[in-house]
């Protein structure tokens, strides 16, 4: 059912053709791997790999066909800055960012980088607002404490299609 929501959303938002096909790749994988996180509180490697790759790869054809590359560059280095920062979050943090979070970060901050610069920094805010808000409500009602380990999956991946939808394509 996510997935088809998923879906949904980018068609209304006005994906067609080998971007559509993209991002419903990297939707089919990150919607698995929002549940796996759900689930195992993991986010593995093969998976988030396979969502960061197959955007990529196709995204790439997408460009070559629209000889307009700019897209593409920014998924890129949106997709390995996202990763970056996660990275150093993680060293500094480790009880709350683990190393799948990092390899997920490749996924969603390349898919938000794509529709543009303000949609990679919106992804951001909404996943960190998202997760603190959910984080700071269960610490209040005692069912969790600060070193609670919040998957962080399913609001990366709700932040990126929110912001993807509404200010992409």
């Amino acid at each position: 059912m996510v997935f088809v929501v998923s879906l949904a959303l980018l068609v209304m938002a006005g994906m067609r053709g080998l971007t559509l096909v993209a991002f419903g790749w990297w939707s089919a994988v990150g919607t698995a791997l929002m549940f796996v996180d759900l689930a195992v509180r993991r986010l593995p490697a093969r998976l988030c790999y396979l969502a960061a790759s197959g955007l990529g790869v196709l995204l790439l054809g997408q460009a070559v066909a629209s000889d307009a590359f700019e897209p593409w560059l920014r998924l890129m280095l949106g997709g390995l800055g996202s990763a970056a920062v996660v990275a150093l979050c993680s060293l500094a943090f480790p009880v709350a960012v683990r190393w799948g979070d990092v390899r997920f970060a490749l996924a969603v901050g390349g898919a938000a980088a794509w529709s543009g610069w303000l949609a990679l920094y919106a992804m951001a805010l909404l996943a960190t607002g998202g997760t603190a808000a959910v984080g700071i409500g269960l610490v209040a009602a005692r069912r969790a404490s600060r070193k609670t380990h919040l998957p962080q999956g399913p609001f990366w991946y709700a932040a990126a299609l929110v912001a993807v939808s509404v200010i992409g394509v």
